[in-house]
C-alpha cells in the first residue's frame, strides 16, 4: 500500500522517468542476482506482482521496472500457459516502444537494467520447450497407518482429488481453483508398506481410487527398522531400482499435505513441467525440494547434544571436517510489545533511524548498552530540521524507523496515535559456540547381526554395565575392536498387538552387556546375541575419500527435509565431485 501510495504521489507531480524508488532499486538489484545465480525468493515474486499490479502507473516513472518484471513473470508462464509467449510479448513490446516514444527510458537505463539479458533467457527457455524428450517419473513414499501419532488420519485424500486426482463428477468445475487434474496420470507410485505389527496397510477400496489417478500403481510390503521408516523405503527404492531409475523420482509422505500445504505449489509446478516432455524440463530440474523448508544451518546442528552426531555424520559422508559458515541459531531472541516504547538512545547511534534488522544488530553488539528496539516513533523536530522534508517512503517492515534504545527505565506506553510505536526486548545467550570445534573421525560404522540363543563369552573391555538395546550398540561402537558385539537377556517378541512405543519401551528395558568373545556359544538361557560386522575395506575406503567439490558444507547445510524430486543422472553431476548422493 505505501508503495502505491509513493507512485500516485509521484503521479500527481507529473515527475519525470524516476527509477530511485526503493522498490525499484531492489528490482534492480535483485534481477541481476537472479540472471547470475538463479536465486529467486519469495519476496522477489511479490515484488514483481505488485510492479505488474500497478503497471499503468508504473509505465510513466519506471517503465524499465515494468519491462524487467514482464520477462520474469514470462519465464514462469512460458511453462504453464500455451499462449504466454505470444502475449506477454506482445505487452513487452508496446510497453518498450511507448517509453522509448515518449522519451520515459533513457539509452542509460536500458543498458543498466539486464532486459536484453532477460529476452535471451526468454528465447532460451522457449526453444528448450520445444524440443521434446521422453521423460519417465515415479512417486515414492513408505505408508504405516492411517492415524499417525497426532492424531491425524492419512488416507491418501490429497492423491485421489484434484490437482493429482480427476474431478469427482459431482457438478464441480473439474478440478480445483486452477483447473489443474490428473498430474499424476504419467507417473509410476510406490507404495513401500512396513510390516510391522502396529501398521495396517490401505484399504483395497483406497488403493483402488488411487489407480485411477496413477499410471501404475506398485504396493510392496518390507519389514523397515522400528523407527526412520520413510528413509528406509527410499532406501529400498533406490537400491531395488539402482539400473533402471526413471528420469525423475519423487519422494514423498503420506501426509504430503502438511509438508508440502494443501497448494501443493512446488509439486504442482514440477509436474506441470515434466508433462511437458521438454529439454527445458529434463535441465531444469535437477533436485528439487518440495516442501520449500530451506533452512541454512537446522536447528539440529545447534543444540549440544546433536551438534557433534550431526558433524560426525558430515565428516563420515563427505571425508574431510564439518566447515563452519558461520552461521547458527540466533544469539538474541526478541519480545515484540506493540503500543510501548523505551526511552534513551543506545550508545553513541544518536537519532540514527534504521530498518528493524540493522536495529536489532546494534543492538545485540551493544550489549547490556541497549534493553531493545523501538520503531515508528514519531519524527523528532530536530530531525525534521536535518531532513528538510517528511519522508514519503516507509515500507511495511517500517524501515528507517527504527532505533537502539537504552530502555533504563524499561517500557513505557505510547501516547494514542494513528500509527503506535512497536518495541522489541532483547534476550541473548553468550556469543561463545561451544559447539564450534568437534573431533570427528571419518570411519564407516558397524552394523549388527543378530543370533537367536546365543552369547558371546567375556566383558568388552571389562565393561559390565548392563544397557538397553540401543545403549549397548552405542557402547560397543565407542569400543572398537575391543567389543565383538552385544548380548541381551531375551529376544523381543513382535505379536499383532505390539505397538511402536511399545518396541521401543521394549528395547530401552533389555539388559544387554558389550562382550568381547569371538566364538558364539549355545545359550541354554535364550539369550539373544548381535554380532558385529565390521565394515568392508571397500565401504571404508569409500567414507575417507576427499570430495574436491569445494563448496559441499555450504549445500549440505542448505536442508530442505526428505520431500523432493531428484533426476537419475543429478547423481552423476554428484559422484564425478566425489559425493555419492543415494
Amino acid at each position: 500500500m505505501r508503495f502505491l501510495v509513493w507512485i500516485l504521489l509521484h503521479a500527481a507531480a507529473e515527475l519525470p522517468s524516476n527509477c530511485d524508488a526503493p522498490d525499484f532499486t531492489v528490482m534492480l538489484v535483485r534481477s541481476r542476482a537472479y540472471y547470475r545465480s538463479g536465486f529467486f525468493e519469495l519476496s522477489d515474486s511479490e515484488r514483481v506482482a505488485r510492479i505488474l499490479e500497478s503497471r499503468e502507473l508504473i509505465k510513466e516513472i519506471c517503465p524499465a521496472a515494468l519491462l524487467q518484471a514482464i520477462l520474469l513473470k514470462l519465464e514462469e508462464n512460458l511453462v504453464y500457459q500455451t499462449d504466454a509467449f505470444q502475449s506477454l510479448m506482445a505487452q513487452y513490446t508496446l510497453y518498450l516502444h511507448e517509453a522509448i516514444r515518449n522519451e520515459k527510458i533513457t539509452p542509460d537505463e536500458m543498458k543498466t537494467w539486464p532486459l536484453d539479458e532477460g529476452v535471451q533467457r526468454v528465447m532460451n527457455i522457449s526453444e528448450a520447450l520445444a524440443q521434446k524428450r521422453s521423460l519417465s517419473s515415479a512417486m515414492v513414499m513408505n505408508y504405516c497407518q492411517m492415524i499417525d501419532r497426532f492424531g491425524t488420519s492419512h488416507e491418501l485424500d490429497w492423491i485421489l482429488e484434484p490437482p493429482f486426482g480427476e474431478s469427482r463428477g459431482d457438478g464441480g468445475d473439474g478440478g480445483d481453483d486452477t483447473g489443474d487434474t490428473g498430474l499424476l496420470t504419467d507417473t509410476d507410485f510406490y507404495i513401500y508398506q512396513v510390516d510391522w505389527p502396529w501398521c495396517a496397510p490401505l484399504k483395497d477400496e483406497v488403493l483402488a481410487k488411487v489407480r485411477r489417478a496413477v499410471r501404475k500403481l506398485h504396493v510392496i510390503s518390507y519389514s523397515a527398522g522400528p523407527r526412520r521408516e520413510e528413509q528406509t523405503a527410499y532406501f529400498k527404492y533406490i537400491a531395488d531400482h539402482w539400473e533402471n531409475l526413471p528420469d525423475f523420482t519423487i519422494f514423498v509422505h503420506p501426509d504430503a499435505d502438511e509438508h508440502q500445504g494443501s497448494q501443493f505449489l512446488a509439486l504442482r509446478r514440477a509436474l506441470k513441467l515434466i508433462k511437458t516432455q521438454s529439454k527445458f524440463a529434463q535441465e531444469a530440474l535437477g533436485y528439487y525440494p518440495l516442501a520449500q523448508q530451506m533452512v541454512i544451518e537446522p536447528m539440529r546442528v545447534w543444540g549440544k547434544d546433536f551438534a557433534p552426531i550431526w558433524q560426525r555424520f558430515w565428516h563420515r559422508v563427505f571425508g574431510h571436517p564439518w566447515t563452519d559458515m558461520g552461521l547458527g541459531p540466533p544469539r538474541c531472541k526478541w519480545q515484540k510489545h506493540v503500543g510501548y516504547y523505551l526511552l534513551g538512545h543506545a550508545g553513541h547511534t544518536g537519532r540514527t533511524r534504521t530498518s528493524l534488522p540493522a536495529a536489532k544488530a546494534t543492538c545485540a553488539q551493544l550489549d547490556e548498552e541497549c534493553l531493545g528496539v523501538t520503531c515508528l516513533s514519531p519524527l523528532e523536530p530536530a530531525e525534521l530540521d536535518e531532513l528538510g522534508e517528511v519522508p514519503l517512503f516507509r515500507d511495511r517492515w517500517g524501515r528507517h524507523s527504527c532505533t537502539a534504545r537504552r530502555g533504563a527505565e524499561g517500557l513505557q506506553e505510547s501516547p494514542e496515535r494513528e500509527v503506535a510505536e512497536v518495541s522489541y526486548i532483547k534476550s541473548c545467550r553468550s556469543a561463545h559456540n561451544a559447539d564450534a570445534s568437534v573431533a570427528a573421525s571419518a570411519t564407516a560404522g558397524s552394523t549388527y547381526r543378530a543370533v537367536n540363543n546365543s552369547f558371546l563369552f567375556g566383558y568388552a573391555a571389562g565393561d559390565e554395565v548392563v544397557r538397553g538395546e540401543l545403549e549397548a550398540r552405542r557402547r560397543c561402537d565407542e569400543l572398537g575392536e575391543d567389543c565383538a558385539g552385544f548380548t541381551c537377556e531375551s529376544f523381543i517378541p513382535l505379536t499383532k498387538s505390539t505397538t511402536k512405543q511399545g518396541y521401543a519401551d521394549a528395547q530401552k528395558a533389555q539388559s544387554c552387556t558389550v562382550r568381547a568373545g569371538s566364538e558364539l556359544i549355545q545359550s541354554p538361557s535364550s539369550e539373544f546375541t548381535f554380532v558385529k560386522i565390521p565394515p568392508s575395506a571397500d565401504l571404508q575406503k569409500s567414507v575417507s575419500r576427499v570430495t574436491s567439490k569445494t563448496n559441499a558444507s555450504r549445500v549440505f547445510q542448505f536442508y530442505t527435509g526428505s520431500q523432493s524430486i531428484v533426476r537419475k543422472d543429478f547423481r552423476k553431476g554428484l559422484s564425478s565431485n566425489g559425493i555419492t548422493p543415494f
